[in-house]
């Protein structure tokens, strides 16, 4: 009887580990908002790793039109933090102009502890290129 209660117990919790394990991906949609820097794309795409580093994103892919980073997660007290992964599109709209998208996935059983990181994204992005 409690072997099995055991062995069910260590089931869920790997299934649940698992679950948590997927992080959803970012999607640059039609409504994602849209943000145009008067910029040459190279130098947007190095302020969109600068502001993934800034707000403790691990870069996971760095190419001239996409950014992705991935926030590692931490265990809080009743819900852990991170785990969240965003994605930074660029499109070069002429040679000195970029347009960005910035969208935040989330995981299914993290997402009551994880954050929107869009704004502070941006936010970051636009410091780093009106110094």
């Amino acid at each position: 009887m409690i072997k099995r209660h055991v062995v069910r117990v260590m089931l869920f919790g790997l299934i649940l580990a698992m679950m948590a394990a997927c992080a959803s991906t970012p999607v640059a949609s039609n409504t994602t908002p849209m943000t145009v820097f008067e910029q040459p794309i190279v130098q947007v795409q190095k302020a969109a790793v600068d502001a993934l580093v800034v707000t403790g994103f691990d870069v996971a892919k760095q190419e001239v039109t996409y950014v992705e980073g991935f926030r590692p997660r931490k265990i809080g007290l009743l819900v852990g933090s991170g785990g969240e992964t965003v994605g930074i599109w660029l499109t070069e709209q002429g040679p000195n102009q970029t347009a960005v998208k910035v969208d935040t996935a989330r995981s299914f059983v993290g997402i009551v502890g994880q954050k929107i990181w869009n704004t502070e994204i941006l936010n970051e992005m636009t410091k780093s290129l009106t110094k």
